[in-house]
């Protein structure tokens, strides 16, 4: 490999690094997104505190079957694609229930948006895995271990922000904008393979 090829494998690799850290924060701003605003859904009497608990535990269940099932996929197919289509749907979900869907199909959104959550993390490990050396890679995970602090105190700023402005609705419908955003950084600078 000549200089400029090396020099460009390596912005590469610090690009995929990046994506994959603010890439799987910006997945909790859409995991997250639910903490912030249950209290101003019950205080509106939207819905109750127990259709919150029953909803919540719709993305822990399927987020849990989600990542043993992914977490296989996702050694199988090209992570860039993967992570991003996973984003993409986490962020539609999150626009969805801005518009005040019946329990029921929140429920339902909410389940669809566990599963999907739960290809970022293995997205994410596997192109690391492939991009950095075994030397490289104990401070590599150390740093995008970060990810899920960058996104949680993302989620409480600019979903929370939103929400004391112009209420609950706009907080999903934030948080999926910005789930829009993670997509575009993970398809433009998340790569699957060194090779590709």
């Amino acid at each position: 490999m000549n200089h400029t090829q090396q020099n460009r494998t390596n912005r590469t690799k610090w690009a995929v690094f990046t994506a994959a850290t603010l890439g799987y924060g910006l997945f909790y701003v859409c995991r997250l997104s639910l903490n912030v605003v249950k209290k101003p859904i019950v205080d509106t009497g939207y819905l109750t505190e127990t259709e919150l608990g029953i909803i919540g535990s719709a993305l822990f269940f399927s987020y849990a079957i989600g990542k043993f099932v992914n977490g296989f996929l996702a050694d199988r197919v090209n992570v860039r694609y993967l992570m991003a289509g996973g984003l993409l749907v986490a962020a539609l979900v999150n626009a969805a229930l801005g518009f005040a869907v019946p329990f029921w199909a929140f429920v339902i959104l909410w389940a669809v948006n566990g599963w999907f959550q739960s290809v970022g993390g293995p997205c994410s490990v596997i192109a690391l895995n492939r991009w950095f050396t075994e030397k490289e890679r104990g401070t590599v995970y150390g740093f995008w271990s970060a990810s899920h602090n960058i996104g949680e105190a993302m989620t409480f700023i600019i979903v929370a922000s939103v929400v004391s402005v112009l209420g609950w609705r706009y907080g999903f419908l934030g948080a999926g904008m910005v789930g829009l955003l993670g997509t575009l950084l993970i398809w433009r600078f998340f790569h699957d393979t060194p090779e590709s």
